[in-house]
């Protein structure tokens, strides 16, 4: 290999570079924009959007110069240099913008539009500069190739289209996968703007041992084009390369789309589908770098390769209608781990590859093709740049009339159908029109096929609307059976539907469901719950709760609760996406007044934007939005986004948050608390169902729930139907305050979750896949051993108090069944509905009814054990006296050794919460009083300790009882709880002022 082919390999292999860090950005500039225009879809379009037009522009100005140039690759250095150093200092300008827009220029805008105009501009000049100067790239760096002695034309554009391309399908990979979740948004960013550097150092290197400087064109390869010029080809090409490259973006927004649906919306899902697409175009280039130097006619060979790509384009909808069958034929395939995960994403890439590579291949022949036939005619490296540039603006007229017009008009699938109509039409017209060939037999069959091919799409190719609906992603289910479609529409960002199915009827978006109703006559769904105690909290709490905002629609069935209130005055509710708001009239008249009530108002935007124009404040802000590992969600749950909502708040205001605990971790959920206390220290957090949970976030102290909104007698009603029929059922489903919600973030090491670091969009979609779910709250609330009681004063109710059990309500269910425990052993009731093992148990420890046989010693402890751990959070003392009494289990087992004795006693001051007794029994029993004693008897009795001393005020009352008993208990069944205890006491958090008043 001679000097001169090292350097041309040098600068293409630069040239990957630079394409990586050039997706790089376009990655991360979608999450910061997103900060700023709110939903994922609209910060992707726009980044698109300014990303082709800043390289239209920039390549439209580079072609006016290239030929007066004398080192282009000199001055693409340049170029790269000033890329990089400004994605070295885009984080800087954010941060400082965002600062100013939120602080002075959004709350001086009084209309929506007025803000949204102003946030759209000026996040598209954020991002102008750098990507201008990306589309100079490529035309300054392909002169210079291009110059090089013994550079063809068809194999230099080729081979650098494919570089680029490799380089950029690279970078949308690196940027997801390693970049965000080791550095961050400004990491990922310093990572791309070094790499620009890097390659600016080496390029003008290159350049020098080139020795660039000769007269412009001197060694340039011998152009074999006429001289004529391009005559009436330039235009018609150009204009053939904006239709194409507006057509081609119209294919990756609706595959995306509708992949959405098959495989999730999540980030990890897009971020594949992109680089899917950029590699087929990648290999488009290399394609016609190897054969395109040999086409005799290249204008023919285009329009050959338009009519393939429109072909392919439309068979891929067909595709798409069988991806709905493969997904879920994956999921079974493979297991619910990290392995499996990594697998799943490289079936799904896949899946993307298969259908979007072919038509993508052709996409990337087409730059090429057309640079190089006007090259050959005589149009001159001027020609390099006009291509980019037509192509680059024939993609943002794509993204624009696909998302926001053809979409939203006839759907998704109907919009790649008529994008692949627009290829196949440019093709028969560069065929007919500008190839010799005319109307040869090649080119009627072509048109016959493409007709043929699209006929028999229309009527039978479009996918089945109930599979898409199905949310295959997530249950691996394709049998239909029983379910009917009520409402299907794809909207500007995201398709919606509203199925009838089994029992219920269920709203979903992209396929995943947000909210369910049942019937009337039917028990209610955990939905429902959930829904209606969002609304009723705040209204119980709240002193006067006049103003209200609702971020996210969903049924509407919150907003419809919330005005069954006379109090509110107003209720806002903020929704993205108009066809939610279309489907959930179906819900009607379950959500009738949300849509007739005069104080009610839907506004059709993203909540951050809405609250950062700061054009009203409210007395409650209700926050319902989807499961953080949907694309975009997970901004609802950041630091900032609670900052903004903080600002919102009339003082004495409060935050309601809907927060899953499903589908997600407790790291991560710990994350999002610890970012809401950051800005609401005061908060607490209940439990609405077994799966969701809701955080009460006041700016200032909260005051026990209370009657308000039962004063509404058709409230009342809706309320009693899902269990709520007063302020003791809020009451009881609270889990804890604000010092269990930090043991939990400390205990979980949770940093509080930042829009900059957007750890739970990067990992959620992972912990969906492996149905992790963060339940530890959950559990120390509904664990039998009394440790919210004494820390956090969680109260437990007397028998009498009529608390609806809740058939989705863990904590609900335990106090239950814990009550009726204890009722039955005290002979107070018959009992009904028992649990088999709790039956059993009872049955043997009643003492008016023990067996004839009396029970050997081991069976009695583990039944005593057994019930204890059942009885001693959710029984009030007064209640547990008579389970615990020494002198009457003397009296009916006379045999009782010392040691049981010992442990009854231990129960017994544990129920009547006489601390100083509790902590001198454990202590015994930990000892040996009981020997042997079962490792959970001897664990309890650890625990047991443990909050005695805490409750006594002891030092260190935790980490000196772990030290002394770790090596005799190791942890087992406890072991949770233990971690708590060490976590709540290495915060220096106070226990219970009731708790130490009967610890003394």
């Amino acid at each position: 290999m001679n000097r001169t082919a090292a350097i041309r390999w040098a600068l293409q292999g630069l040239f990957v570079l630079s394409g990586c860090a050039a997706l790089i950005y376009q990655s991360i500039w979608s999450h910061y924009l997103g900060l700023t225009l709110g939903h994922a879809a609209y910060a992707q379009t726009l980044v698109l959007m300014m990303f082709m037009g800043g390289m239209a522009l920039g390549a439209w100005l580079v072609s006016r110069m290239t030929q007066s140039l004398r080192r282009p690759v000199a001055v693409y250095a340049g170029a790269e240099a000033l890329i990089g150093v400004m994605g070295l200092a885009f984080h800087s300008v954010f941060v400082a913008y965002s600062s100013y827009s939120q602080a002075t220029v959004l709350p001086a805008l009084a209309s929506a539009d007025a803000a949204t105009a102003w946030q759209w501009l000026s996040a598209a000049a954020l991002i102008a500069p750098q990507t201008v100067l990306l589309g100079a790239t490529f035309p300054l760096i392909a002169a210079g190739v291009m110059r090089m002695a013994g550079s063809q034309q068809g194999q230099t554009l080729g081979g650098l289209y494919f570089t680029n391309g490799i380089g950029a399908a690279l970078g949308a990979l690196v940027a997801t996968f390693v970049l965000l979740p080791a550095l961050g948004m400004p990491g990922a960013l310093n990572v791309a703007g070094w790499l620009n550097l890097a390659v600016a150092a080496a390029s003008l290197a290159l350049s020098a041992a080139l020795r660039e400087g000769q007269p412009a064109g001197s060694s340039a390869a011998p152009t074999q084009g006429s001289a004529d010029g391009p005559g009436r080809l330039l235009p018609a090409l150009l204009m053939a390369t904006c239709l194409s490259s507006a057509a081609s973006f119209a294919y990756e927004l609706g595959w995306v789309r509708m992949l959405n649906q098959a495989l999730g919306s999540s980030l990890h899902s897009f971020e594949l589908m992109l680089a899917a697409f950029i590699a087929g175009l990648a290999f488009g280039g290399l394609w016609v770098r190897r054969v395109g130097d040999r086409i005799q006619d290249l204008v023919r060979y285009a329009g050959f390769v338009q009519v393939a790509m429109g072909l392919f384009a439309m068979a891929s909808v067909a595709l798409l209608g069988n991806a709905y069958h493969w997904v879920p034929a994956i999921l079974e395939a493979l297991g619910k781990t990290q392995a499996g995960y990594v697998l799943y994403n490289v079936a799904t890439a896949g899946i993307a590859i298969l259908i979007m590579a072919p038509a993508a291949f052709c996409a990337g022949m087409t730059l090429p093709l057309f640079t190089a036939a006007l090259l050959r005619r005589g149009a001159g490296e001027r020609a390099i740049g006009q291509v980019y540039a037509a192509n680059t603006l024939g993609a943002i007229v794509g993204v624009l009339i696909a998302a926001h017009v053809l979409m939203p008009a006839i759907g998704v699938g109907m919009t790649v159908l008529l994008a692949g109509a627009v290829d196949l039409a440019i093709g028969l017209v560069m065929l007919r029109a500008l190839s010799p060939g005319r109307w040869a037999p090649a080119v009627i069959a072509a048109g016959g096929v493409g007709a043929v091919v699209l006929g028999g799409l229309l009527h039978w190719g479009l996918p089945d609307r109930l599979l898409q609906s199905a949310g295959v992603f997530r249950y691996g289910r394709t049998d239909m059976t029983g379910r009917e479609l009520l409402f299907y529409r794809d909207g500007a960002t995201a398709s919606i539907s509203v199925v009838k199915q089994p029992g219920a009827v269920v709203i979903s978006t992209n396929g995943k469901p947000d909210a369910g109703l049942t019937a009337l006559m039917q028990p209610p769904s955990p939905d429902e719950i959930t829904m209606l105690m969002l609304a009723a909290l705040p209204l119980a709490v709240h002193p006067q709760p006049e103003e209200i905002a609702v971020i996210g629609w969903g049924s509407g069935l919150s907003t419809h609760t919330l005005l069954g209130s006379p109090v509110p005055k107003r209720v806002d509710t903020i929704e993205i996406e108009r066809a939610m708001w279309e489907g959930a009239k179906l819900f009607a008249p379950r959500n009738s007044r949300a849509y007739l009530d005069p104080r009610s108002e839907a506004h059709f935007e993203d909540a951050r934007e809405f609250f950062a124009r700061g054009q009203r404040r409210y007395d409650v802000v209700v926050s319902e939005p989807s499961n953080p590992w949907v694309s975009g969600v997970a901004s609802l749950f950041t630091q900032e986004f609670y900052r903004g909502v903080k600002r919102s708040l009339k003082p004495g205001g409060m935050l309601v948050q809907w927060v899953h605990s499903y589908e997600i971790s407790d790291a991560l959920l710990a994350e999002m608390i610890a970012a809401l206390l950051q800005e609401f220290p005061g908060a607490e957090i209940y439990a609405a169902s077994t799966a969701d949970l809701i955080i009460l976030a006041p700016l200032d102290g909260l005051v026990a729930p209370g009657n308000a909104p039962w004063q509404s007698p058709l409230l009342a009603a809706e309320l009693r139907r899902v269990g709520l029929a007063g302020p003791t059922d809020l009451a009881v489903r609270r889990i804890g305050g604000p010092a269990v919600l930090r043991t939990y973030v400390r205990l979980q090491g949770g940093k509080p979750h930042s829009d900059f670091f957007p750890t739970v969009s990067l990992f959620a979609p992972q912990q969906r896949f492996r149905g992790v779910r963060a339940g530890q709250l959950m559990r120390l609330a509904s664990d039998g051993l009394p440790l919210l009681p004494v820390l956090d004063c969680r109260k437990t109710w007397p028998r009498a108090e009529a608390i609806r059990p809740s058939t989705d309500q863990t904590m609900v269910q335990a106090r239950e069944q814990a009550v009726r425990a204890a009722e039955r052993f005290s002979g107070r009731s018959p009992g009904q509905g028992r649990g088999e093992g709790l039956s059993r148990l009872v049955d043997a420890l009643k003492l008016q009814r023990l067996p004839a046989t009396p029970l050997d010693a081991d069976s009695l402890l583990i039944y005593a054990a057994n019930l204890a751990e059942a009885v001693l959070a959710h029984v009030p003392a007064t209640e547990q006296q008579a389970l615990w009494d020494p002198a009457a289990w003397r009296k009916a087992q006379p045999g009782l050794s010392p040691g049981m004795l010992e442990l009854l006693t231990l129960y017994d001051a544990t129920g009547r919460r006489d601390w100083a007794v509790v902590d001198q029994s454990a202590t015994r029993l930990l000892q040996g009083a009981l020997n042997p004693a079962p490792a959970g008897v001897k664990e309890q009795a650890l625990v047991l300790g443990m909050l005695a001393g805490l409750a006594l005020g002891q030092p260190d009352a935790v980490q000196s009882r772990e030290a002394r008993w770790a090596a005799t208990v190791p942890p087992a069944s406890q072991a949770e709880i233990r971690r708590f205890l060490k976590a709540w006491e290495e915060g220096g958090e106070a226990v219970c002022a009731a708790a130490r008043e009967r610890g003394g």
